[in-house]
């Protein structure tokens, strides 16, 4: 097996032709069958059906393309690694950041990247941890920096702790409750999770079920900050966000904060990557200032660093 014929196979199921995928890999097309006829040879299997229609997949096929997928990123990887250690650092690194990490991290750790790195390309993704985990197993990001929730699958992952970060409870201003002190007064209420109840959405849940408390209504789920805040605009919905988010005043000024009396949840914002793949230099180097300025986040000293109130990191 090769990179070429994988390369190959990788460029039928993307064009769907074998015609289509020889003229984007500038070859033959007698050169493009004989690639994966050894491919298929080698492996013992058939991956492609060919007809007049086209080509498609085996079941055989669709257990290869996931992996196959996997090892052209790795070798891309390695390839840029060698050339980031030759010559000036150049290539690309794919990062995902959760809520609380983009509003705290990232305007510290990304400007001074590019200064030393200007010739890497960073490409930032956005997401809860049970979103960004299948882009780091399947190579699709390097580096995942996010809040775990207790019991999260990080099997095959190494995970790093950064800081902690909590969450507070938000209405609309000039909400009726929104001078409870108390989760028993918010009882009847309806809620808007921010992510599935199996994962980051679940925090409303479980939070009731600590205080003794039957599971909260809720009237909606959703997957972005971009839809809960609207959400939150026009109803009497309650949510739970990252206490920074409000802080900065990212979901806007007329969103406010409930204090409640009991311990609001609290979450580790950890570096994850695979731990199975060695980090490339650029990665490292990134992995390493997300460390040095989260050490500098939990001791407080977020108002000669980021300009924001000394209560960021919780």
């Amino acid at each position: 097996m090769t990179l070429q014929q994988l390369k190959a196979f990788l460029a039928v199921i993307e064009h769907g032709s074998l015609r289509a995928a020889a003229r984007q890999l500038d070859i033959s097309q007698a050169g493009l069958t004989t690639s994966l006829q050894a491919l298929e040879a080698g492996l013992g299997v058939q991956l492609l059906r060919r007809s007049v229609q086209g080509a498609s997949m085996t079941p055989e096929g669709e257990r290869l393309l996931p992996r196959a997928r996997l090892m052209l990123h790795e070798a891309q990887k390695i390839s840029e690694e060698a050339q980031q250690s030759r010559s000036a650092q150049s290539g690309s690194l794919s990062v995902g950041l959760g809520p609380t990490p983009t509003s705290v991290l990232l305007p510290l750790v990304v400007p001074e990247f590019h200064r030393r790195y200007p010739a890497v390309q960073l490409r930032l993704f956005s997401g809860f941890f049970e979103q960004l985990a299948p882009d780091l197993q399947q190579g699709r990001i390097e580096l995942a920096i996010t809040a775990l929730s207790d019991g999260a699958a990080t099997a095959g992952l190494h995970v790093s702790k950064l800081f902690k970060s909590a969450l507070v409870v938000v209405a609309r201003q000039g909400h009726a409750l929104a001078g409870a002190r108390s989760l028993h007064q918010l009882q009847g209420q309806e809620w808007v999770l921010l992510g599935l109840p199996g994962g980051p959405g679940g925090t409303v849940l479980r939070f009731h079920a600590e205080q003794g408390l039957p599971m909260p209504r809720v009237a909606a789920t959703c997957e972005s900050f971009s839809h809960l805040t609207p959400l939150l605009r026009g109803t009497d919905w309650l949510a739970m966000v990252p206490v920074v988010m409000f802080e900065q005043s990212l979901l806007g000024h007329d969103i406010v904060a409930l204090s409640l009396a009991e311990p609001s949840p609290r979450f580790d914002n950890c570096l994850v990557y695979k731990a199975e793949s060695p980090l490339t230099v650029a990665a490292q180097t990134f992995a390493g200032m997300c460390q040095s300025f989260s050490r500098v986040l939990a001791l407080g000293q977020t108002d000669a660093v980021l300009g924001a109130t000394s209560t960021v990191v919780r």
